[in-house]
Parts: C-alpha cells; structure tokens; sequence
C-alpha cells in the first residue's frame, strides 16, 4: 500500500511497484504449488496405508485361526 501511494503521486516508483506485485504472484503462485504438492502426498500415503492395511487382513499367507505352529 505504501509503494502503490508513492506510485499515485510519482510515476517514478510504477517499476518498483511492478516488481513488487509480480513477486508476490510468484510467491502465491508457489505457495499453491507447494500446497498440492503437500495434498498429493498426503492421499498417496493414505492411499498405500490403507492398501497395507486391507493386504495384510486378506493375505493368504496370513496363518489360519486353527492352525497349529507345529504343523505348519
């Protein structure tokens, strides 16, 4: 706000201005990037957690309830 009222009463400070608002797009830009980036990881992982968790319940190496160790 301060850059945009030295812009409003001397053209000279327009460029820095300019520069100003164009790195903060960059920045958001980035930060939304990096906020996806974050998002699909999280479901990724989530995702393989709850395949190892329905693997392991429905394995057939999974021993039988009326099995015994030594007949294994």
């Amino acid at each position: 706000m301060k850059v945009a009222m030295l812009v409003a009463e001397d053209p000279v400070f327009a460029p820095i201005f300019e520069r100003l608002e164009a790195e903060l797009a960059a920045a958001v830009k980035k930060e939304k990037r990096l906020s996806e980036a974050q998002r699909q990881a999280r479901t990724l992982l989530a995702q393989k957690a709850m395949r190892a968790t329905s693997s392991a319940t429905c394995s057939s190496d999974a021993p039988l309830p009326y099995r015994s160790r030594s007949s294994r």
